[in-house]
């Protein structure tokens, strides 16, 4: 298992081998007045395909640590290959070896080093351990859970990507002046910031437009909007900039793109970059699906897995099509932070709740000899 290692993402990646060989890389449209590209989301290779490998399983009823697995549980993998599940309700997280078996869980309630109150997200880079605490900032941990130091800012990060620097990619609403009107910040580790991706000093009140990051690690980050296909790349050196923006048509998620007021709809739940090309983990309602009602009512919240689809794509990074596309009769939360895993969320029929991480694979098919 490589556990939470990310490789250096050195392109020629499959993905443009792949259209190269089978002749899939077709020219994007430029949408007028804009800077990003229409393209479409309709898979191009007829003899690619994605699989699933089961790598761990973690949950049931009872047990040590598995009070963290339920539904909106975040998922993360450390360098060491170490799983890390939180409850954005639980002031701890939990830790489990790479094949699910529990170690220890960590942090408590509390304001002090190491006491949190309600954890939104853990993620891992080479040499620290980054927790988010609800609201009050980033408490950054070394791999024995040490506390090496906490820095508070007034924001609730929505998603997370760590560099191979340690440095703290986020997209959040900030109140702080020099982050104020921006969608993205960088956190070092020694607590500097910056942010980009806004109209700096401009607030126009808490954002609901939400992202899903990734990158090479390096200098590239790759961002795309939960509620549409925008998949913009960014160079965040001594200076972010926006260096290319794909808008994506996908029939399925379309036909049921978000609109505030109904459940459930198409969301992109996680976004990973390695060398085979850039992977995408979304949802759509499940054709099966009714309304419970009334709300609360015995039988009223169906099992997760009952409300919604899940689906994987691998899109050419250069080119923004879709090489293939796999289809998931499941919930699927996203990746899990600092890896190339899949997370799937599974209730039994009787309440009880599983993650699996997945690995996803790119199998190309021999051609049919004629």
């Amino acid at each position: 298992m490589t556990g939470g290692i990310r490789p250096h993402c050195t392109f020629m990646p499959i993905a443009l081998w792949l259209s190269a060989l089978l002749g899939v890389h077709a020219a994007a449209t430029p949408l007028a007045g804009q800077g990003r590209e229409l393209v479409s989301g309709e898979v191009t290779c007829a003899s690619c395909r994605i699989t699933l490998d089961t790598v761990a399983t973690i949950g049931g009823l009872d047990g040590p640590g598995l009070h963290v697995v339920f539904r909106f549980a975040r998922v993360a993998v450390d360098r060491l290959g170490r799983i890390i599940v939180t409850d954005i309700r639980q002031p701890e997280f939990s830790v489990f070896e790479a094949d699910g078996t529990f170690l220890r869980t960590v942090g408590q309630p509390g304001d002090g080093p190491g006491e949190y109150r309600h954890i939104d997200w853990v993620n891992a880079g080479p040499r620290y351990i980054h927790v988010f605490d609800h609201l009050r900032g980033r408490t950054m941990l070394d791999y024995d859970f040490n506390v090496v130091r906490t820095d508070r800012y007034p924001g609730q990060p929505i998603a997370t990507f760590v560099m191979d620097s340690d440095d703290v990619v986020f997209n959040a609403d900030m109140g702080m002046p020099t982050a104020v009107g921006h969608k993205f910040h960088v956190l070092t580790p020694s607590g500097e910031m910056k942010s980009f991706g806004g109209e700096g000093g401009v607030y126009r009140g808490p954002s609901s437009t939400f992202y899903k990051l990734t990158g090479d690690g390096v200098n590239t980050l790759w961002t795309i909007r939960s509620d549409a296909n925008i998949l913009s790349r960014w160079s965040i050196g001594s200076r972010p900039i926006l260096t290319m923006e794909f808008e994506r048509r996908v029939k399925a998620f379309d036909d049921h793109a978000p609109d505030g007021n109904t459940f459930p709809s198409s969301w992109n739940r996680g976004l990973m970059l390695d060398p085979v090309g850039l992977w995408l983990v979304w949802t759509t309602p499940d054709p099966d699906w009714t309304q419970r009602s009334p709300a609360g009512a015995p039988g009223a919240e169906a099992p997760p897995r009952l409300e919604h689809d899940g689906w994987v794509d691998l899109i050419d990074p250069e080119a923004g099509l879709t090489i293939a596309r796999h289809w998931n009769d499941g919930h699927l939360l996203g990746f899990a932070q600092g890896s190339r895993y899949v997370v799937a969320y599974h209730e039994t029929d009787e309440g009880v709740p599983y993650l699996h991480l997945l690995e996803p694979r790119l199998v190309v098919d021999s051609p049919s000899r004629h």
